[in-house]
């Protein structure tokens, strides 16, 4: 088994919840799918949170440590840009708090979740295809 693949396991997963949260997105959300909404949001900051948590106690340690200098720099640039997509959901989180906030403003929220969730995605697609090759490959 590949180090990464419960990594890729997660994104699948985190994935899978931006995709049902897309659907329901638009200029007019309801209280009763706002209500959803958030709960799926919830669910997904979880997830992105311990995802993160474990690249960081053990993905990115165990590449900063090896000899292969690429490697290094790969872990040290994927760890410090995450920092900050790491901080706009939080921001996102805090700002879109309740289903009511959602529903009164669909518009702006469903424009910025729609940001949030294309930052996610390219990030994601990128760990898949550049970072975890890297790490799989090393000793």
């Amino acid at each position: 088994m590949a180090r990464t693949d419960n990594f890729r396991k997660q994104h699948v997963e985190i994935l899978s919840i931006a995709r049902e949260i897309n659907q329901q997105l638009g200029p007019v959300v309801s209280e009763e799918d706002a209500t959803r909404i958030r709960r799926q949001l919830s669910k997904m900051h979880g997830l992105v949170g311990l995802h993160l948590a474990m690249e960081d106690k053990s993905l990115y340690p165990s590449m900063l440590r090896s000899d292969d200098s690429a490697a290094r720099a790969l872990a040290q640039r994927y760890s410090d840009e995450m920092g900050d997509l790491a901080l706009a959901f939080d921001n996102h989180m805090k700002a879109w708090a309740s289903s009511a906030s959602i529903s009164g403003a669909a518009n702006v929220f469903t424009e910025q979740t729609k940001g949030i969730f294309n930052a996610l995605s390219k990030r994601i697609h990128m760990e898949n295809t550049q970072l975890y090759p890297v790490a799989d490959a090393l000793p």
